[in-house]
């Protein structure tokens, strides 16, 4: 399962790292997944990977660089991303990473607002500017996506309920709760 969807060519995994590492306290705190390159397990067929990734995400990032342009993946994954857009109330975050020349970038992308801008790149800037630019992606993305519900469960099988958020506090509270009943 993954509700973000990080889109980006394999040669700008220090980006997705990056990214990762700002999206890690909302991917707790919301009990969410991420899905990237760095994740497919060998063995397992990359393609069918991608397509239930982006099937599942309520969030999709797409890193925008002159590798990713130049790969297969915007064939590929922005196909899928945009039959997803079209049908499914999902959020999309172009993310320009390095520069681009306008004329490149897939349609779909140039209607939507950018993290970054196609005068100047995320790699353009200074290293606080940026960070501060992916501390702004990750509110962002806290702001479109849901917390997950989990369904919780007595030691004898027995529903007790759903919780949401951070699991631990949220399943002693809502014990507690059940056993005051």
């Amino acid at each position: 399962m993954a509700d973000i969807f990080i889109s980006s060519s394999l040669k700008d995994i220090e980006w997705v790292k990056r990214i990762q590492d700002h999206l890690a306290p909302l991917l707790k705190k919301k009990n969410l997944s991420l899905w990237s390159y760095d994740l497919i397990y060998p063995g397992e067929n990359w393609q069918e990977s991608i397509e239930r990734a982006i099937k599942e995400s309520q969030v999709i990032i797409v890193l925008i660089s002159s590798h990713y342009l130049n790969s297969q993946l915007p064939e590929v994954e922005l196909s899928l991303i945009l039959q997803k857009y079209q049908k499914d109330p999902i959020k999309v975050f172009p993310v320009i990473i390095s520069p681009v020349s306008l004329s490149s970038v897939p349609t779909m992308l140039k209607t939507i607002q950018t993290i970054g801008s196609f005068s100047e790149s995320l790699s353009e800037l200074p290293e606080q500017k940026q960070e501060d630019a992916l501390m702004k992606l990750a509110e962002m993305i806290d702001n479109s996506v849901l917390i997950k519900q989990t369904n919780v469960f007595d030691v004898r099988g027995a529903k007790i309920g759903n919780i949401t958020g951070n699991i631990f506090v949220n399943a002693t509270n809502e014990l507690a709760k059940n056993n005051d009943q």
